[in-house]
């Protein structure tokens, strides 16, 4: 029997500045449950994923555990924690409650509902091999640098460019390490992967498509309204 032994942090305490909306992200309703719902619909059935613990503002806890907690253990979430500052000091919260017999941990953004299961699998599978893997896709755009006036410097090759995605797995203790390294720093990083990254681990790539989106503006939601609808 396939053991469980794969935690999934979920971040959704970001502020949602750029929706522009009365509430948070993962909490907008697409149909007739919000987007985070959906997200966890794509995780809490592989067998190997134990629990997943779900990362909110502070301010929206006590409202979260009020509302849905009870239905949220059917889709394996565990704990419901309030999250920090910045991502990565939910992320670092999150990695506090974890199960001591975890062994790989995933990362995964609570307004990325458009995830496939196999791609998830293939990040822990790749994850068990290397320590630590995480979703992308190439770069399919011009990239251009500019200096302050917004004039071109220069057109930055797109060959090796990748944009990443989550979720992102890592071998617990590896995470673990990286994170307890930078969690008394001023260090802004934006993903999971740099933080490992700059710990010297190399961070393997699996490809994903295009269309695991992170909802961040209005744009994005109508996106995944209709991505949603049709899958």
């Amino acid at each position: 029997m396939m053991k469980a032994d794969v935690s999934v942090i979920m971040p959704a305490a970001g502020l949602s500045l750029r929706m522009g909306a009365n509430v948070r992200k993962p909490f907008i309703m697409i149909g007739e449950k919000p987007v985070f719902f959906y997200t966890l619909e794509k995780f809490y059935k592989l067998k190997r994923i134990k629990e997943i613990i779900f990362v909110v503002n502070k301010e929206d806890l006590s409202t979260v555990i009020e509302k849905w907690s009870n239905e949220l253990k059917a889709y394996k979430v565990t704990k419901i924690i309030a999250g920090g500052e910045r991502r990565q000091d939910s992320v670092y919260q999150g990695l506090s409650q974890l199960d001591p017999d975890t062994k790989i941990v995933l990362i995964h953004d609570a307004v990325r509902p458009l995830v496939k299961s196999r791609e998830i699998e293939e990040v822990i599978r790749r994850a068990d091999q290397k320590g630590a893997a995480i979703l992308a896709s190439p770069m399919k755009l011009t990239v251009k640098k500019v200096n302050s006036s917004l004039e071109i410097i220069k057109t930055v090759p797109r060959h090796n460019l990748w944009m990443a995605q989550t979720p992102q797995g890592f071998n617990r203790d590896l995470i673990f390490k990286a994170y307890e390294k930078i969690k008394n720093t001023n260090a802004e990083l934006t993903d999971d992967a740099e933080v490992v990254e700059k710990a010297g681990h190399t961070v393997e790539i699996v490809s994903g498509s295009y269309d695991n989106i992170k909802i961040t503006t209005r744009e994005d939601l109508k996106l995944a309204e209709l991505l949603l609808v049709k899958r």
